[in-house]
């Protein structure tokens, strides 16, 4: 076990390595028999482990909790939905006639611009024989 595995298992386990997997309890003993830092990583954690011990849970009292919940009912029962909502925000049913207006108008702008010359495609032609056979890495024709 490497140094930084141990520290690892004892960030997760704390110093009780009792609490430890039984698979790793060799490996990290052996560790801390031939390894100072490994025996200050746990003297490191087993003073955290003291603290967390010696913390004491806030006693909260039944009214405060109370108060709590019914504050929080009443910001859910105050929530106001609008009585509009945008297309795109609404949820489903979703409504088909704004996407179909919105892909009709981009066909027809497409079809404008292309007849108007606005956008040109170039005319393909066949390749040659001397084109076809040579192949790129890619795949492609040339």
């Amino acid at each position: 076990m490497t140094l930084k595995e141990f520290k690892r298992y004892a960030a997760a386990y704390g110093a009780n390595m009792d609490r430890w997997p039984r698979s790793a309890l060799p490996e990290a003993l052996a560790l801390l028999d031939g390894c100072t830092e490994a025996r200050d990583t746990l003297a490191d954690v087993a003073v955290t482990d003291a603290l967390l011990d010696a913390a004491s849970a806030p006693v909260v009292s039944s009214r405060r909790e109370a108060q709590v919940y019914d504050r929080i009912a009443a910001c859910l029962a105050e929530r106001v939905v609008p009585d509009f909502v945008p297309w795109f925000l609404s949820r489903p049913p979703f409504r088909a006639a704004p996407l179909a207006g919105f892909l009709a108008t981009m066909a027809v702008v497409g079809f404008l611009s292309y007849s108007q010359g606005l956008v040109s495609f170039q005319k393909t032609t066949t390749p040659s024989l001397s084109g076809v056979m040579i192949v790129s890495y890619l795949g492609d024709a040339r």
